[in-house]
């Protein structure tokens, strides 16, 4: 047998273990970890496409005076993580060119803000401008999973402001 001929064979059984490994694997922190975007108009698209309900973090600068929401926060339980898997996440900036569109469009609420957009990006289900805990992240994050447009939805001023401008423009 040749040495390349044995390169080879080796090669392909090397390629077979790892594939065998990755297969049994456990998922790693990066497998398990939602869909985050910086942009909230790339994170309402891909929840369209996904038919998920959106997490929207309206950050303040780094030199605020509040302390931001970080996603190692809010992933620090398994729990949390695989609740996660069912949000298209959304941490913004609101600082940015984007973020502050983004934070006019929100009505200019106070900043660190979490909300919640049904599954369709149609309705606000959820908001919040209090700070956030282990346990509270939890029950916001089970009670919309399914978030859907028929879900309660908060009183009218809430609503979801990009939402109703796709809408309008789309001709609903």
């Amino acid at each position: 047998m040749s040495v390349g001929f044995a390169l080879v064979l080796l090669a392909g059984a090397a390629v077979n273990e790892n594939m065998a490994a990755a297969t049994n694997a456990t998922p790693t922190e990066a497998q398990t970890a939602p869909a985050t975007y910086h942009s909230y108009t790339q994170a309402y698209h891909a929840a369209q496409r996904m038919h998920l309900p959106m997490l929207v973090i309206l950050n303040p600068g780094k030199d605020a005076r509040t302390s931001l929401i970080s996603m190692e926060d809010v992933q620090k339980t398994h729990e949390r993580r695989n609740l996660l898997q069912n949000y298209v996440v959304a941490v913004v900036d609101t600082t940015t060119p984007h973020g502050q569109k983004v934070y006019a469009l929100f009505g200019s609420p106070q900043l660190p803000m979490v909300s919640v957009i049904d599954n369709q990006q149609a309705t606000q289900v959820y908001q919040t401008s209090a700070s956030l805990y282990g346990q509270m992240w939890d029950q916001i994050l089970t009670s919309y999973v399914n978030a859907s447009p028929a879900a309660a939805p908060m009183p009218a001023a809430n609503y979801c402001p990009y939402c109703q401008q796709q809408q309008q423009q789309r001709g609903y």
